[in-house]
């Protein structure tokens, strides 16, 4: 009986020291847990920008839905955007940003421009098969509030 005890609680126990490592190494809050406020305030406005060019709508509106406790997806849907149409946005955002990241490496002598077209098909083939989506969209999502 003690034998089994044992194994039960190492695994918890172990668990519970990865966890702590984790949030040791993000923060309390998500990876804030070393910013001063100014940098959250910047994060803050970086990420309400984004949403009102994805919504097509003022970074203004956007702060005001916010500000009355609506998330992400409630002001898309009151743009009349669907689940659907915002997540083709997101990953069309991506691949946007993707592309303009590699070529900034490209640009900078960082990689060459054949790296680049191959590592962009590479991603590609990835998100057309689902195997970042899930990654992707957890992330996207968080810097959005959902």
């Amino acid at each position: 009986m003690k034998k089994y005890l044992a194994y039960s609680i190492l695994p918890a126990l172990a668990l519970t020291l990865v966890g702590a490592g984790i949030v040791s190494a993000h923060g309390w809050f998500g990876g804030f847990g070393q910013a001063t406020p100014e940098e959250m305030a910047q994060g803050q406005e970086a990420m309400l920008q984004k949403q009102s060019e994805l919504l097509g709508i003022s970074v203004g509106e956007i702060k005001d839905a916010w500000a009355e406790g609506k998330n992400f997806r409630e002001i898309a849907e009151e743009q009349g955007i669907s689940q659907g149409q915002l997540q083709e946005k997101m990953k069309e955002t991506r691949q946007e940003q993707l592309q303009a990241q590699l070529q900034a490496m490209v640009d900078n002598g960082v990689i060459s421009q054949e790296q680049a077209n191959r590592r962009l098909q590479f991603m590609e083939e990835r998100m057309a098969n689902g195997e970042m989506a899930k990654g992707f969209h957890r992330d996207f999502g968080r810097c959005f509030g959902w």
